[in-house]
């Protein structure tokens, strides 16, 4: 496998060509030489680089540039702390980690949902919109918290980040449980989820630090699962506690992040690779007393503010300049804002056309979970076995090759929601919109796992700020579309208000399909300089 590239001499029009036999036999080591050497080019895709047709080393007319002496890297391909490098179980207990704060912390977003009830009979409220905002102002959380979580893991590292945000998360939702008012608890439900966005903003660049491309597939969707999963299950075990009282909701929270908190303090070690290179240019510059030692990433020419700002725009560039990501953001958060109006909704749905109790109302949400289940099963199977196989055929391993699955299975979202609000509008019996919402299931996960693999794959280096500029973008329809959930019901009913959301999706279903046949074009024309 040829690698003879010189990392010193990239230069932002730097062409490589990679061969094309990286494939599925590529070894993890393997992979690790190429992400090292390509990753130091300021272009942020790994796949972008690898559609390249030419070579520095095959251009005659181009005379070899000295290394520079004073660069710092890894000690060669099979460096231990390269993060590439880290044993397997390693690997594996750093991503358990990491998944299960996503599983916790948007559990959070929707356990409260069967307690709101008696929360509004407690403050004396009986505003439906007070009703789904206490809920979805957590999920607006998640779309502020990224522009702060992510330039920061880009600046001091992931760990740190993950450290004091858990921390901050247990407080925030303990001080929740124990609100007197409205005004105490939105403020503290909002901080809950500003700071408990980290998980979601970074861990899928913590899957991308240490999972090389051709494995990414599963361990993305299992990374995945939290955010969705989290949400499903979480009503069903709200709503027996909240038949305790809607205060329990979250001090069982509290004390799943209090023990979290522990187990990231000990147990999650730092894993972006750029941040490692920089602490180990800082030793050898003391040991050494040469200044001038420096790695690809670090820009010594600034300040730390300069370099907040300038990573806290990065997200925000992505958005503006990348058509494949602000589409790709707008289809999802579409999904995320009709899943999350449909999690503030279910609790009345089953109480009033089947007669739930509250302890038995988060029962209705585990049609919902058990789907969501499913997709994850058949994207981890499947979903690398894509990729490799048509990374066979063009030789090259195209984030578009993330989107198959994606056009496959999200349909099955349409037919869930008509299945689900029409049963539901004539009262058919409980079982049936459930089998509507595990239909629904399969297609919401089919949607968000893909998409985040894709623009992953697309932006590696920069994984966590393509991710955090979804996420905001998602959040915020997690956050404002619930509230038109009761009013739509009100004003169309459960059948023709399921089928108008039903409708919505049929509009925005060729947004995939654009990005399958048109992806790799609009990323090579519009290309922001991330750096």
């Amino acid at each position: 496998m040829s690698t003879n590239i010189n990392t010193s001499a990239l230069t932002d029009d730097t062409v490589i060509d990679l061969p094309s036999s990286l494939d599925a036999s590529s070894t993890e080591k393997e992979f690790a030489i190429v992400n090292e050497k390509v990753t130091s080019s300021s272009a942020p895709s790994l796949t972008d680089l690898e559609s390249q047709k030419e070579s520095v080393s095959k251009d005659s007319s181009r005379p070899p540039e000295p290394e520079d002496a004073n660069l710092v890297t890894w000690d060669g391909p099979g460096d231990p702390t390269n993060p590439m490098n880290f044993k397997f179980s390693k690997k594996i207990a750093i991503l358990i980690t990491v998944s299960s704060l996503t599983f916790i912390v948007p559990l959070a977003s929707s356990m409260f949902a069967p307690g709101v009830p008696s929360l509004m009979e407690e403050f004396n409220e009986s505003n439906s919109t007070l009703a789904s905002f206490v809920v979805s102002i957590y999920i607006l959380g998640f779309a502020l918290g990224p522009l702060v979580v992510a330039p920061l893991s880009e600046m001091y590292g992931r760990s740190i980040v993950y450290k004091v945000s858990t921390f901050m998360f247990t407080a925030f939702t303990i001080g929740a449980g124990e609100c007197n008012n409205f005004a105490s608890m939105f403020v503290l439900r909002f901080l809950s989820g500003l700071v408990g966005s980290t998980s979601i903003a970074l861990g899928s660049g913590s899957v991308v630090d240490v999972i090389p491309i051709e494995k990414r597939g599963k361990y993305m969707s299992l990374y995945i699962l939290g955010p969705v999963m989290g949400p499903a299950i979480g009503p069903v075990i709200g709503g027996f506690l909240s038949a305790i009282s809607w205060r329990w909701v979250f001090r069982v929270i509290g004390i799943l992040s209090g023990v979290m908190t522990i187990v990231v303090f000990f147990f999650l070690p730092e894993t972006y690779g750029p941040y490692l290179l920089h602490v180990k240019a800082n030793r050898l510059r003391k040991e050494t007393g040469n200044e001038k030692l420096h790695t690809l990433y670090e820009d010594r020419l600034s300040g730390p503010v300069t370099l907040f700002l300038k990573n806290i725009i990065r997200p925000c560039k992505l958005l503006v300049m990348s058509p494949i990501v602000l589409i790709m953001s707008i289809y999802v958060a579409i999904t995320y804002g009709q899943l999350y109006l449909l999690f503030t909704t279910f609790t009345v749905v089953f109480e009033e056309q089947y007669g739930f109790s509250t302890d038995i109302v988060g029962l209705s949400y585990i049609g919902l979970g058990l789907g969501c289940l499913v997709s994850i099963l058949i994207v981890i199977r499947y979903s690398d076995r894509i990729l490799l196989n048509m990374a066979a055929k063009s030789g090259e391993k195209k984030p578009e090759y993330r989107l198959p699955l994606l056009l496959i299975l999200a349909p099955l979202d349409i037919v869930g929601l008509l299945i689900y609000g029409w049963t539901v509008h004539y009262a058919v019996h409980w079982i049936v919109p459930l089998i509507g919402t595990f239909i629904l299931g399969i297609g919401i996960l089919a949607t968000f796992s893909p998409t985040v693999s894709y623009l992953v794959d697309a932006y590696t280096i920069y994984a966590a700020s393509a991710n955090s500029a979804s996420t905001m973008v998602r959040s915020l329809g997690g956050a404002v579309l619930p509230l038109a959930g009761p009013k739509m019901y009100a004003t169309l009913g459960y059948g023709w208000g399921n089928t108008l959301l039903a409708f919505i999706m049929l509009a925005i279903t060729p947004l995939p399909l654009l990005m399958y046949y048109k992806g790799e074009s609009l990323r090579k024309r519009f290309n922001p300089k991330l750096n």
